[in-house]
């Protein structure tokens, strides 16, 4: 498709775009073949080439075009009516709107159009004779970021045209309705009218944008958020619903997005209308349309497609502050789009090696988002500039490459000099004096068999990826070697791992760069797991995820905060075993967990699967101790009608609050509130009435502060009161080491029951079962546990940077002695009497007895997640209902029920749980008795008969007798034969639905028991 559109918008822009003959056209197209070439390296193209030029020329001879002029009367006339605002402007005026707003929007003069255009056809030419590869656009070196600012760019650059063109619109129609009296040149006039066509909706856009993340548009501003298939879909639905139009008229024209469209009712589907206006001029032959007979009388018809908006959500996140790691992830994240989320194909979410050093392998979460929400590496930025060029002459390869800046082809250069030069323009980049910019994108392409498209790609736009790497060809004794690369150039790099290797690369093709350091491919959360190249991968993106749903201590100036909630950590600790990354980002000023003394052994049977035992007194004495801070504003001013009557008070004559809420209106600080207490009371001054605001849910919370908003000097207006929730580790509460070992607290184990070291007599903090290991392989959480002993026994940090095996030093050798891992942990144990493996000798605290083998016990960083069972929890024994089926709702804050699904009931089928089943399923549900009539069977029919009331006495104090319940069937006029019957009310509904189509459905009773 996209082949078809290029080669039929090339045929008139060549002539219109510059003054030029088809003979100049025809040696452009063709400067990229040579006979002489034939097969060898580096030619593009094939013989064909000329003939497809030819073609291209002949079309437009055809129809009599010759000159610049001619093309542009020739496209401003098919273009005009779909070119909004410019029916009264001239053909060559629409011609010049149509290549200025339409054809190459990133150029503005019209010789760098026509070259980029000279340079696409030949591209396309040697991709259909299969002499280069396609590009992929999936490839990080094809793609850019859209940054904050652009996205509300453009979009505040939409709303201000619709703003503009309603006003145009407005202005437009006073002065054409003569009736009334508008006088164009009176400021006074004008503004009258222009107040209809408010300018506050444009700001209300984008706080809307900024607010809630929902973008509004009509055009879907070419995001990926906006999918081609919402657009037709959108365009069918719309016409066929609201213009009637029937299967027998062949086509339907839309005009959307400044685009026009045909619909085909034969199942062509959408087609661009300048393909068939042209069939339909070949042939003379009319449009079989209800409709005007002429095509472009139809382009005038706007249809409601048009102007209905496209509604996309998610642009934006709100950055929550459950940690500091959270915090700065969302800053380094990038998304592909949401578009791609619910599409089957997994291209999209490949990790493709051109992604090297920008966008982090580790750091995605699993599920939906997969691959398609990434982070970048922690070297890797995003910067941009736009600079000047000079222009040179055009030509083709092999002999000659293209060059291009910014899309915009400024030259060639020779091939056999394009080494030369682009080792100079990186010379120049590391260069103190530069006079280039240092985030230049150098994208050479040389010369292939059937590979990418040869050229010299330049690169100074903003919104880009570049990382840096070290220039080993420049010889620099300064550190001045540092030089800034993109994703497109550094495909067609050799730049090798500072690991002393070569990588396998031979003699002709020598290594130009290098790698800063192994750890530079792993974003900042990834960097912060200790050996993470020791773990499994599926363990080290875990920990990514969980690493941003710990509770930490995730800001400094708690005291001064009011955000809606907060997490915080009462007790963290610096860990012993930490990366490099860790000191860089000074993150001690945020800790996110405690040095936990863990042992690996199954005691008690409460460690199975992924739980654990944690110590009693452990948690008493402050481990992972934690609040939650929730802050509830209260703003007088925001209904109109009751702004500045409102105070904030408490009357003195109500005593019964006055334990909560102080006579100013606000609580006491400190104040312990339960559930459906008072917190705080308003007075209206005007009608005197009070509001008392209580205190929702039915956890304890603590008064933590205070704060009011002094604006307004007479009364307050707003105020912020920030409540603490106290979390203490409780039995259900998830915790994670740092290495994906996730795992839910079973039992607070006293103290005087957990196993104790027999040399130290230390107890564990926290037990872990055996077989957390084998199969998750994650190796490095049990050098971490020796480390951390070894590092607390010598009181130093032990660093446990990935990959600093391998790197190699100015001597060659490695950053770590030639000794293992292990022999060097091990040593450090041995050094001060202890287990050479980290395994120590473990008595039971309960019988007091050895335990049969040696325990595996040492410190491992614990962070508490904020996954608590206290947020969690679901219980119900009756509360509202259904009003259509009488089930128990559903949603934990409406106070409803669990559901008990289809998997459910097998379960209890197989274990052969009837009468349990019957409980939850229909007794504990939606239980009803039902009046069944047994002749007719019905159960809609029966009806009530109400008894004629009657005086009845008292008898001895006795309450009055209760009048038979009397029941008849409406369909057999008689009260015989009805019985009661037990059943779930949904049947009953299901009964009625029937009867709304139609169906009757019959209900046979039997006086068995089994029946």
């Amino acid at each position: 498709m996209f082949q078809l559109m290029l080669m039929q918008a090339s045929k008139y822009d060549f002539h219109a775009l510059i003054d030029t003959n088809d003979h100049e056209i025809y040696t452009k197209l063709t400067c990229c073949y040579n006979e002489k070439d034939g097969d060898i390296k580096g030619a593009v193209c094939s013989q064909l080439v000329g003939e497809r030029a030819k073609i291209i020329l002949d079309e437009v001879r055809h129809l009599a075009l010759f000159t610049k002029d001619q093309c542009l009367l020739h496209i401003g006339e098919h273009f005009q009516p779909v070119m909004e605002g410019m029916e009264t402007e001239s053909y060559s005026s629409v011609a010049d709107a149509v290549l200025r707003n339409h054809i190459f929007v990133h150029l503005n003069d019209n010789n760098d159009k026509f070259n980029l255009l000279i340079f696409m056809v030949q591209k396309l030419f040697s991709l259909v004779d299969q002499t280069s590869a396609p590009d992929n656009s999936d490839s990080l070196q094809n793609q850019e970021i859209l940054l904050p600012g652009h996205l509300i760019t453009i979009y505040l650059k939409e709303k201000l045209e619709d703003w503009l063109r309603k006003g145009k619109k407005l202005v437009e129609d006073k002065i054409n309705n003569n009736s009334q009296n508008f006088d164009f040149c009176s400021l006074k006039d004008v503004k009258k009218v222009m107040d209809k066509n408010s300018s506050k909706q444009i700001g209300t856009a984008i706080e809307n944008l900024l607010k809630t993340g929902r973008l509004i548009t009509q055009t879907g501003l070419d995001l990926q958020q906006m999918k081609s298939n919402d657009i037709c879909d959108l365009m069918e639905n719309e016409v066929v619903s609201k213009h009637g139009w029937k299967q027998k008229e062949a086509l339907v024209l839309l005009v959307f997005s400044k685009k026009t469209w045909v619909y085909s009712k034969r199942g062509h589907g959408f087609v661009d209308l300048f393909k068939i206006i042209e069939a339909k001029r070949k042939r003379k032959e009319r449009f079989p349309l209800v409709l005007p007979q002429d095509a472009c009388a139809c382009a005038e018809i706007e249809m409601s497609v048009y102007e209905s908006d496209i509604n996309r959500a998610g642009f934006t996140v709100q950055a929550e502050r459950l940690n500091y790691l959270r915090f700065i992830s969302f800053f380094r994240s990038v998304h592909r789009g949401a578009s791609f989320a619910g599409l089957r194909t997994t291209s999209v979410r490949k990790l493709l090696p051109e992604s090297w050093g920008f966008l982090c392998p580790v750091h995605t979460p699993d599920g939906e988002p997969c691959g398609l929400l990434n982070h970048m590496t922690c070297t890797c930025l995003g910067v941009g500039m736009t600079t000047s060029w000079p222009k040179v002459d055009h030509a083709g390869p092999p002999r000659a490459l293209p060059v291009l800046l910014d899309g915009c082809v400024i030259g060639s250069l020779s091939s056999g000099e394009a080494d030369k030069v682009v080792a100079h323009l990186r010379r120049l980049k590391v260069s103190a004096a530069s006079v280039i910019p240092d985030d230049l994108e150098v994208g050479y392409v040389p010369l292939s068999l059937a590979g990418t498209y040869p050229g010299l790609y330049l690169f100074t736009s903003p919104s880009r990826f570049i990382r840096p790497v070290r220039n080993i060809s420049i010889p620099s004794s300064d550190g001045k070697d540092i030089e800034h690369i993109g994703p497109f150039e550094q495909v067609f790099m050799e730049i090798k791992c500072p690991d002393g290797g070569n990588g396998g690369r031979s003699a002709t093709f020598p290594a130009t760069h290098e790698e800063l350091m192994p750890t530079a491919m792993l974003s900042v959360v990834a960097n912060l797991t200790p050996w993470s190249d020791h773990n499994q991968s599926p363990r080290n993106m875990y920990q990514c995820q969980m690493a941003k749903q710990t509770m930490a201590f995730s800001l400094q100036a708690l005291h001064s905060r009011a955000d809606q909630k907060l997490y915080h950590l009462q007790t963290p600790q610096t860990p012993i075993v930490r990366t490099k990354t860790y000191t860089k980002y000074g993150l001690d000023d945020y800790p996110s967990g405690t040095n936990a003394i863990v042992a690996v052994l199954a005691y008690t049977g409460y460690d199975m699967e992924d739980a654990m035992i944690l110590n009693k007194s452990a948690v008493e004495h402050g481990m992972c101790r934690g609040q939650i801070y929730q802050t509830e504003t209260i703003d007088l001013c925001e209904g109109k009608s009751n702004q500045g009557q409102r105070i904030f008070k408490r009357e003195h004559s109500d005593k019964a609050i006055s334990s909560f809420v102080d006579s100013d209106g606000l609580p006491y600080v400190g104040q312990v509130i339960h559930g459906n207490e008072p917190y705080c009371s308003t007075i209206n001054q005007v009608t005197n009435s009070k509001r008392v605001y209580n205190h929702k849910g039915s956890e304890m919370a603590i008064v933590d502060y205070v704060a009011v908003d002094t604006k307004n000097k007479q009364h307050l207006q707003k105020v912020n009161i920030r409540f603490r929730h106290p979390r203490n580790p409780i039995i259900g509460d998830k915790f994670s080491s740092r290495h994906g070992q996730k795992g839910v607290c079973s039992q607070l184990w006293p103290d005087i029951d957990m196993p104790f070291s027999g040399v130290t007599g230390m107890r564990p903090d926290l037990i872990i079962n055996p077989h957390a290991f084998p199969s998750r392989m994650t190796i490095a959480m049990l050098l971490e546990s020796v480390a951390a002993k070894g590092g607390s026994l010598h009181g130093k940090f032990v660093d446990a940077t990935p990959f600093s095996d391998a790197v190699k030093g100015v001597n060659g050798k490695t950053e770590t002695e030639s000794e293992s891992l292990v022999d060097e942990l091990g040593s450090m144990l041995r050094a001060r009497g202890f287990n050479y493996h980290g395994v120590e000798v473990l008595y039971s605290g309960v019988y007091g007895t050895e335990l049969t083998c040696e325990i595996f016990i040492g410190p491992v960083y614990y962070q508490r997640l904020r996954h608590m069972v206290s947020d969690k929890y679901q219980v119900r024994a009756t509360g509202q209902v259904d009003q259509i089926t009488r089930q128990p709702i559903k949603g934990r804050k409406r106070g409803g029920g669990i559901r008990f699904g289809e998997m459910e009931r097998d379960s209890m089928l197989a274990h052969g749980a009837a009468y349990l089943l019957h409980d939850r399923l229909h007794t504990c549900s939606d239980y009803h008795i039902a009046d069944v009539c047994s002749l007719c069977g019905s159960i809609l029919t029966t009806a009530i008969i109400q008894p004629q009331k009657r005086v009845v006495r008292e008898i001895g104090g006795l309450p009055p007798a209760r009048a038979p319940k009397k029941v008849m069937c409406h369909a057999c006029q008689t009260s015989k034969g009805m019985e009661t019957v037990a059943m779930p009310y949904v049947f009953r509904y299901l009964a009625a639905e029937l009867a709304a189509m139609n169906i009757k459905m019959t209900i046979q009773l039997s006086g068995e028991a089994g029946a």
